[in-house]
């Protein structure tokens, strides 16, 4: 996968199920660039839907950013 940072984190928020405006929002971007974004990787790699791209893409750029995979929960402290 040969994604841009941005194009990483945009993909790991698509995949937690955020819209574009929710993803502008967090990034402090326009919904303009998110939407522009996401239509140019799912032309990139052949896909016609966000849930495709998500898919395709969404735990291998979770890795890739360090964050937690989607749909995975951080364990609990059992210090407490």
């Amino acid at each position: 996968m040969d994604l841009t940072p941005r194009e990483r984190m945009i993909v790991v928020l698509l995949t937690k199920g955020y819209t574009d405006a929710a993803i502008a929002a967090e990034l402090d971007l326009s919904v303009r660039t998110i939407a522009y974004t996401l239509s140019s990787l799912l032309e990139r790699y052949g896909v016609s839907t966000r849930f495709q791209l998500g898919l395709r893409l969404g735990a291998e750029a979770a890795k890739d950013t360090g964050l937690e995979e989607p749909g995975e929960d951080k364990p609990e402290d059992e210090s407490r």
